[in-house]
């Protein structure tokens, strides 16, 4: 797939931006706070329907504008063309705020604009999924695995709702309020929809760690492998995940409704990387690992990622590379232009053009970024 046209209106600090990148390397070059990453972040945030950067949607929308536009032509294989289009701060599903179109036609859900367009971002953050806080990991899982299952962003929604209705009836539990009754009622869609999550997340990640695997050893020279352990917070049995999830939250009821709140489910569950030499012991790259090693993790973590991603919808996904290449040294760059850019569409941005191979570049769409203004090279 790639994208054929995009068009942004007062996104960030676009007033307007027109622009038809190229099937293959698309270079976005200038100096720093020009609006380089602005342009990775609206692909992405079409592919995922939320931004790498931050939580606040507002932030997205120019300031002054009433609100931010994306709009994008994708082909994909065969010949077929998709028209994206994201409205930010328009108001349009429940109170999200974001309305979304499909080939001009407004969509009931915002979970509608998933799979027409994947995206695999490489960015300087992605060493917080390796040494950061364990929302970090969560905030990983759940954006990745919407863009390929729709049915999990729905799930994670329905999960969502229950958790909040149940912490809710849980504080009332921890002031002398509620009844066990409503308890159960929300008790039951919570562990309905974390069953869902959990077990989407199992299935995600080993094919991951299949794949990221290989692609650590070939990072290092044969000297690491890589693993990915799903750490929940509740023992995963022989039993089924809900019989599971279920027992385990009526083990901590006292727990929960002294401290007013849900202890257990996919909102505290967590990931670990290992890292060692194949066949022997493998460490915690959190802990045991240089920042170095733990570089290496998340650009093999990303570069599965995008195979995967192509082994499930049968073509390439964008990949978009931030500002990455200055935190790789020679050989870990040319990793990424092998394996990144063969087959695929790629947006790259730098503020200097000398560590990217002379072949690339000739054969890239190649434009300079000054305050949001775009000129060919």
């Amino acid at each position: 797939m790639h994208v054929s046209h995009l068009e942004l209106t007062d996104f960030r600090n676009y007033v307007s931006l027109d622009f038809s990148p190229g099937e293959g390397l698309n270079v976005l070059v200038g100096p720093n706070a020009q609006g380089k990453t602005n342009v990775l972040e609206s692909l992405y945030t079409l592919a995922t329907t939320k931004s790498h950067r931050t939580s606040r949607d507002t932030e997205l929308v120019r300031f002054g504008a009433p609100l931010a536009r994306v709009v994008a032509e994708v082909q994909k294989r065969g010949d077929i063309s998709h028209d994206l289009e994201l409205a930010i701060g328009a108001g349009g599903i429940g109170t999200s705020g974001k309305l979304v179109k499909l080939g001009g036609s407004k969509q009931p859900r915002l979970t509608d604009l998933l799979g027409h367009l994947n995206a695999v971002l490489f960015a300087s953050t992605d060493l917080d999924i390796i040494r950061g806080e364990p929302d970090e990991r969560r905030r990983f899982l759940n954006y990745e695995i919407s863009q390929l299952s729709p049915r999990y962003a729905l799930a994670l929604a329905a999960y969502r709702k229950a958790l909040e209705g149940r912490n809710r009836l849980l504080k009332d539990f921890k002031h002398g309020h509620g009844d066990v009754a409503s308890l159960e009622a929300w008790t039951a869609p919570l562990v309905e929809h974390g069953a869902k999550l959990i077990e989407r997340r199992r299935d995600w990640l080993m094919r991951l760690t299949a794949l990221a695997g290989p692609i650590q050893e070939s990072l290092t020279g044969g000297l690491e492998t890589l693993d990915v352990v799903y750490q929940a917070s509740f023992p995963l049995t022989d039993v089924s995940v809900p019989e599971a999830f279920l027992a385990a939250l009526k083990n901590v009821r006292r727990e929960e409704t002294a401290r007013g709140v849900t202890t257990l489910g996919p909102q505290r569950d967590d990931l670990t990387f290992r890292i060692g030499p194949p066949g022997g012991t493998l460490l915690d790259a959190r802990t045991y690992g240089s920042q170095g090693q733990q570089r290496t993790v998340a650009l093999a973590l990303r570069l599965a990622e995008r195979q995967l991603i192509e082994e499930t919808v049968g073509e390439p996904p964008i990949v978009l590379l931030d500002d990455v290449l200055s935190d790789l040294d020679e050989s870990r760059r040319n990793q990424i232009f092998a394996l990144s850019l063969t087959g695929g569409q790629t947006f790259l941005t730098t503020t200097d053009l000398s560590p990217i191979p002379l072949d690339a570049v000739k054969n890239a769409r190649v434009v300079t970024v000054r305050q949001g203004v775009f000129r060919d090279v």
